[in-house]
């Protein structure tokens, strides 16, 4: 199974993020082995943060804001954020040998 990935979020912010970042997701076609989770803590006051974790690796975290705006740059980041984790991890496995 590829290209799974969690939603672990709590309010409709972390919601919309979530749509927003696996339409993005979908439409540059990474389609990655590990599972990517991405999960929604209570945070300061009324904020939430929202975490991108690869295989326990946090990758990407943000502090939320009511801002549509926000989230669609927030998005942009965070699947940059992931796409260049997985190539460094492709990457690596080139280089080790398991045995």
């Amino acid at each position: 199974m590829r290209g799974i990935i969690s939603d672990d979020t709590k309010t409709r912010m972390g919601k919309d993020f979530y749509d927003k970042y696996y339409y993005k997701y979908n439409d540059i076609g990474i389609n990655a082995a590990q599972i990517i989770v991405i999960t929604e803590e209570y945070s300061f006051a009324r904020n939430t943060k929202i975490t991108i974790t690869i295989e326990n690796e946090t990758v990407y975290e943000f502090l939320t804001r009511p801002d549509d705006e926000f989230l669609e740059a927030v998005s942009d980041e965070a699947i940059n954020a992931t796409y260049y984790y997985l190539k460094e991890k492709e990457k690596e496995s080139k280089y080790f040998t398991q045995y």
